[in-house]
Parts: C-alpha cells; structure tokens; sequence
C-alpha cells in the first residue's frame, strides 16, 4: 500500500527536494507537474492549504479554475495537504463562455480557487460565491513563501474525500461525480505505476486513469510524484 498521494510529495520534498517529478513518457507533449521541482510543489501546496485553512473546514469543496500546469498542480495538493475536496475545472483559455457558471451552479462549491491576471474576472457572482486566487506567487495577496512557513499539517483519512470529477455537458448542464477518497488515488496511482513498469504507453495509462474516474489532468499531475525521485 503506498502513501497518500499528499504524504507522498512531502516524502519527496524532504529527501529530494531539488528533484523534478515528470511523465514516464520521454515523448509526452505535457509536463505534468510544468517543471516545479517537489521542494517548489510542496511549498506551493503548503501555502495554497494554510491558507484554505483559515477559509474553510476540512471536508470542504474548492473549485479550480486553472489552465493545465503549475498553478494547477500546487492548488491540487494545496487541497490534498488542507484536508479538502478538489474539484478542477481545467481551461485552456480565460472565459470559456458559460463553463464556469454552470460548474459553480451544479457543483455549489465552498470556495473557488483561481490564478491572477486574465483567470481572476471569472463570470461569478462573488456575493454568492467565494473566489480566491493562488499562483506560485501569492495565495489571496500573501506572498506563498510566507503562508507555506505557516502550514501544519492535517490528518487525512484514506477515506475522507480527496477529488471530484466534473463533467460539462454544455448547455444541458453538468455532472459531478462522487468524491474519491485519497487511499482512492493512491491506489488508482499505484495501478498506473505499475502499467508503466510493464511498458504500457501514455495513451493506455490515460485510458487506464479515465475507467478509475481520474480526468487527464489530475493524474498528470499525481503520476509524476508516483513514479519519480
């Protein structure tokens, strides 16, 4: 039984912290993790996490708004480390008409976690809905090395809810799927280790990741800090 995939990266950020986790893939068109080494990961994480910890309760829901890469990958663990929920709602481009909207009205989170800049002005009626942003720069203002040195740690049960998939059927409206727990990724990420170690390829390995429920950016980013360092 391997580690939580949130005391899995701290793991690494302690022993190997310069160490950069990547795709098993030498061909892969995607980063993953977009580069952070685990030290740069873990304190994006920990800042992200202290500082939904002075938001919201552990159990909670957050949205993420994020384009595929670092700032994804650190509010991702940033929710892991916080005892929180994630729901990622990946863009590749700053507003996509209507998604937003209809994610935050189907999944009714407790926060919505977004970047600065082009990210921020996010069609969301902010008197119903609590919008952060967090990059690897500040989290809500606050520089993140500074909150990252005020995180402590949160016991997480294998069972306590770790992720949820939302799916955007359009203007129909959208889905969202029950919440995995984080012995759920851990085993899902311990399957896809072990399709790697077998030779199987990075299209297969997503294919294997989406019959678990695990949407494509999510499980690059856990695979790399699976599989490397």
């Amino acid at each position: 039984m391997g580690r939580l995939p949130g005391p899995l990266l701290r793991y690494h950020a302690e022993r190997h912290p310069q160490d950069v986790p990547a795709l098993p893939f030498p061909a892969s068109a995607v980063t993953g993790t977009a580069g952070c080494s685990f030290a740069e990961l873990d304190r994006r994480a920990r800042a992200v996490a202290a500082r939904l910890g002075t938001l919201l309760h552990p159990g909670s829901r957050v949205m993420l708004v994020y384009p595929q890469g670092p700032d994804l990958a650190g509010a991702f663990f940033g929710c892991l480390y916080a005892g929180m929920a994630a729901i990622p709602v990946v863009q590749r481009a700053p507003g996509v008409a209507g998604v937003v909207p209809r994610a935050v009205a189907r999944c009714a989170p407790d926060l919505v976690l977004t970047g600065a800049d082009a990210w921020s002005p996010l069609a969301i009626d902010r008197s119903r809905t609590h919008v952060a942003e967090a990059d690897g720069i500040r989290v809500c203002g606050e520089p993140v090395w500074r909150l990252a040195q005020s995180w402590r740690p949160v016991g997480v049960l294998r069972s306590a809810p770790a992720y949820h998939r939302y799916h955007d059927d359009g203007a129909a409206g959208g889905r969202l799927e029950p919440a995995m727990g984080h012995g759920d990724l851990s085993d899902v990420m311990g399957e896809l280790a072990q399709a790697v170690r077998l030779g199987t390829d990075e299209e297969n390995v997503g294919w294997i990741a989406a019959v678990h429920g695990v949407e494509d950016a999510v499980w690059r980013i856990l695979l790399p800090v699976r599989v490397t360092g």
